[in-house]
Parts: structure tokens; sequence; C-alpha cells
């Protein structure tokens, strides 16, 4: 009898337990859920705080996932940065397993904004990818929310198409529109209006989803996106359809909204510009002088483009005219350059990676070597054998990495030319008016014949060999004057640069040598480090750093890009 007794007890205990645990389970999952109304309903920043403070050590691996594609949600949204992938990225294979379509929806998507967050653009376009190819019943506000991410990655982040973002976007607005979720309805249709006015043939397009997006603005009294879209429109009948009337129509329109001050110079200098076509100048200059300092690059272009036209047609004086519009066009030439810089580094950046990554290969092999070859002759023979597999390896990688350089050299070479038609053939002059453009148009020149040399090297030379030849054609030309070069270079970044190398020798105290001259005016473009070292023939990159170190003593500040930036 007390046996059995016993065993009642035992097994009652045992129930008890399991509904503790039950208990547990049920409460955690209900406090997630209670976050997940809160992530995905504009609730995020008063989330944040309390999942981020949340004890997850006795969290089961179901808790876990969901917390983890919570929190990463919720750091997006409020614009936290991330330091790594593999929380969401453990998350995302526990609910592809699982068989939970809902949250393994979720996850992906959370997954492609840490990626993107991250700079994995490419594998990040592969998450939202996998997130929309599930079943629109599964979530249709994730999949309209995977498609609109997607779309907007190929329209800003340069890594594909706009006919992909425009058809990713044009996806995702009729599942908004369906779910009346009108804020993001609102950003489809101004990312497509945008999308729109950058194709020549499709300006009847954009004008007609900038209006939606205006009524649908002032509907939801986003007056900031309601100042944004008739500016754009403005812009567009100016510079497009040169239909002044509708221009000066929605600038007035713009600047007069309701409820917000925007402090944006260029929508008083379009304003400007309409009145003085329209033959009205005193009204032109009446708004120029109420718009607000002109503070970005683009803003100083329009400016001094309304300034000469203003010197031509109003005040009569044609050298005030040609000075205002030789400013505007330096100013877009340092924009060329910077972006030339940009593209033409691009190779020799991923180039430098990649032989990051081949040369952290061969020290890992060779340390895992010798502490193989400790174990005996049997395990030194099986190092053998991956040796050589991996040595095998490594000529692919290298076949391809001389395959990909070859693309990426063509494409340069494109961007290169357009940047040559772009310039110009204009006649070369001594008189110092096109001194700058032809300055520029010579490097540009120069660049074409070293990138037309890499390709050659390109059908000469593979893996290894090439990765060689690539380092030895990446100095200055053997051709000219060389000491002329650094010359032009420094003229240039001093005139692209508010006169930064003369700033910099008064900061050093005339210390600054010419060498460290040359290595600021590279610098200020943007060069990379592997960059400076080959185009000044120094042997070893530690030179670069050393040398940058010395600039940084001499001008007093912790690092370059302080004094550099002051001067963009």
């Amino acid at each position: 009898m007390i046996h059995s007794r016993h065993i009642i007890i035992v097994i009652l205990a045992v129930f008890a337990l399991m509904s503790v645990g039950c208990h547990h389970d049920n409460a955690t999952m209900q406090q997630l859920a209670g976050f997940d109304s809160m992530v995905y309903h504009q609730q995020e920043r008063e989330a944040l705080p309390i999942l981020q403070k949340m004890d997850v050590n006795g969290f089961n691996d179901e808790e876990k996932s969901y917390y983890s594609l919570l929190l990463a949600m919720a750091q997006y949204k409020c614009y936290q940065p991330f330091t790594s992938d593999s929380a969401i990225n453990e998350a995302v294979e526990h609910y592809r397993k699982s068989g939970d379509k809902v949250k393994y929806l979720k996850a992906l998507v959370a997954q492609g904004c840490v990626l993107e967050d991250l700079g994995h653009l490419d594998l990040a376009v592969e998450s939202y990818h996998h997130a929309e190819e599930l079943p629109l019943a599964t979530d249709s506000s994730m999949i309209a929310y995977a498609k609109l991410r997607m779309g907007v990655l190929y329209q800003n982040q340069i890594i594909g198409s706009n006919t992909i973002a425009l058809q990713k976007l044009q996806e995702a607005l009729p599942l908004y529109r369906s779910l009346g979720d009108r804020h993001y309805e609102l950003i489809c249709l101004s990312s497509i209006a945008g999308i729109y006015r950058n194709i020549e043939e499709k300006h009847d397009s954009a004008v007609f989803y900038l209006n939606d997006a205006i009524d649908l603005a002032k509907s939801l009294n986003e007056q900031y996106v309601v100042f944004a879209n008739l500016f754009l429109l403005s812009e567009y009948y100016l510079v497009r359809e040169h239909d002044y009337e509708k221009a000066k129509h929605y600038a007035l329109q713009a600047i007069s909204t309701d409820g917000i001050t925007i402090d944006h110079p260029r929508a008083h200098y379009r304003l400007a510009s309409s009145y003085l076509f329209l033959g009205q100048p005193d009204s032109a200059v009446y708004y120029l002088n109420k718009a607000p300092i002109a503070k970005s690059a683009m803003d100083s272009i329009v400016y001094y483009e309304l300034m000469s036209e203003l010197e031509h047609r109003y005040w009569k004086n044609e050298g005030k005219s040609k000075n205002y519009i030789q400013q505007a066009h330096a100013i877009a030439d340092s924009l060329t350059m910077n972006s030339l810089n940009h593209r033409l580094l691009a190779v020799e950046k991923k180039y430098d990676v990649q032989l990051a990554e081949l040369n952290k290969i061969k020290y890992q092999s060779r340390f895992r070597g010798a502490l193989l070859a400790l174990a005996g002759v049997i395990i030194a023979s099986l190092l053998l054998l991956l040796g050589l597999m991996r040595y095998r390896n490594r000529l692919k990688m290298k076949q391809n990495e001389a395959e990909m350089l070859k693309a990426d050299l063509e494409d340069s070479l494109t961007n290169l030319k357009k940047m040559q038609r772009l310039l110009g053939d204009g006649e070369q002059s001594d008189d110092g008016k096109n001194n700058h453009s032809n300055k520029l148009r010579a490097i540009v020149n120069q660049q074409i014949d070293a990138v037309q040399q890499l390709m050659k090297l390109s059908y000469q030379y593979h893996g290894e060999d090439f990765a060689v030849k690539f380092r030895e054609a990446m100095t200055l030309p053997k051709t000219g004057d060389e000491s002329n070069y650094w010359s032009n270079l420094q003229t240039l970044a001093n005139d692209l640069h508010d006169n930064i190398l003369v700033k910099a020798q008064e900061t050093a105290g005339g210390t600054l040598n010419d060498s460290e001259l040359n290595l600021l005016a590279l610098y200020c473009f943007g060069f990379s480090f592997t960059t400076i070292m080959v185009t000044m023939g120094y042997k070893h990159i530690g030179t670069v750093y050393n040398k940058k170190n010395q600039i940084d003593k001499k001008l007093g500040v912790p690092d370059l890009d302080d004094f550099v930036n002051n001067y963009r």
C-alpha cells in the first residue's frame, strides 16, 4: 500500500513539473508575441530597450530564435548598427527545419536587414528573394516588405539594374494597397517616381506617380514628403519640360508647405530660376535673397548657375556671369573626379581583398601543417595530400581571380570612356581659362591608358603571374615628365579641395616635404593605401602608414580623415 502511494506521489510530481515547464514556455512565448506586435506595428522604439535587457540564458531554441528575429528587426527599424549576423542566421536555420513558415518568412526578412546593414548586399538580396518565394498567404505584409527592400537596394545601392528595382516596387505597391498600409504605399509611390525620373522616355509616368504620392502624403499629413515631391515636380518642369509657369507653380507650393520648416536652398533657387525665365528678374532676386545658405555641393552648383544667369540676363555683367559658371563647372568636375576615382579603384580594392584572403589561407595552411607534422609520418602524409588539394584549389581560385579582374577592367574602361565623353574633347588652351578641365581630361586619358595596359596583361598572363604584372603596371606612366604629373595633381587637389595643400603646409609650419604633399593629394582623391604605395613607388604598405602618421603629427590632428573632410 505504501509502495503504491509513493508511486502516485512521484507521478503527480512529474505532472506538476511538466505543467510548470509548459507554463514557463507559454509565458515566454506570449511575452515575445507581444513584442512581435509592437515591432511590426511601428512601436519598435518602445520594444527595443526592453528586448535588449531581457535575460535569454534560460531560453530554449524556439524562444532564442523568436527573440533573435524580433531583436534584429527592432534594431534595424531603430537604425542601430549590427556587428554580427550569427544569431539571425541560427534563427533562419531553426525555422527552416521546424516548418514554421510564418516565422521562417520573418526570419528571412530580418536576415536580409542585418546583412544589408553589414554591407553584404548580394547576400541580403538573396535572403529577401527566398522570402518573396514563399506563398503569399504565409504573410503578405512581410512578402511585400521583402519586395520593397529589394527594390530599394537595386535602386540605391548600385547592385543591379533599375529595371529590377522597378519590378519589385511595382509588385509591392498593390500588396500594400490591398493591406491598407498607406505608409509603405507612399514609400513605393515615391520610389517608383524616382526611378521613372531617370528614364528619358518615362517622364510622364514619373509625373503620374509624383502626383499620387503628393495626394497620399497630404492625406497622411506627411508634410516633408509633400514638399519633396512638389520640389521634384518643379524641377522636372523647369529642367526637362522648360514649362516655367508650372515650375513656378509647384515650387511656390513646395516652399509654402504648412506646418514644417524646410531648410532646402535648391527649392528657392529653382523658384528664382522659374521667375527669371518668365521675365520677372525682380521676383527671382527676391526669392534668391530668401533662400537658406547652400550647404551641399549640388546646392552650390545650382546656386552658381542661377547667379550666372542673373548676371547675364539682369545685371548684364558677362565677366561675373562667366566666373559663376566656371565655379559651377569646377564643383561639377570635382564630383566627376570623385566618382571616377571610386570606379577606377574598385578593381584594385577587389584585388587587394582577394590577395589578403589568399594570404590568410596560405598562412593558416602552414600553421596547421607545422602542428600536424608533430603527429608522425601518417598524419604528415595526410597533410601532404590535403596540401596538394588546397594547392589545386588555390590555382583554381587564382584563375577565377584573373577572370574577375578582367571583367572588372572592361567595366572600368567603359566607365572611363563615358567620363571622357562627358568631359568632351575641347581644345587645349594655355590662357588659363580651360586649365582645370584640361588637367582633368589629361588625367582621365592617362588612366584610360593604364587600364588598357592592364587589360592587355590580363590576356598575356594568368593567375599568380597576372597578379605580379598587375602590381608592376600600377605605377606612374613611363612616358612624360613625372614631376609635371605631381605638379598637376597638386594643383588639381588644391582646386577641388579649397587649397587644402596650401593650408596644410601653413598648418604644419612649412615642414611638409614634396613626398608628403604628393601623398596628401592622392589621399584627397580617396586612393587606397595600396594604390598610394604603388603610385609612389614604395615597396611595403607599412611605408604609407608611417608617412600618413608623420603627416598627422605635423598637422596636429588625430587622423588625416578629420583634416581632409574639412576641405571636401
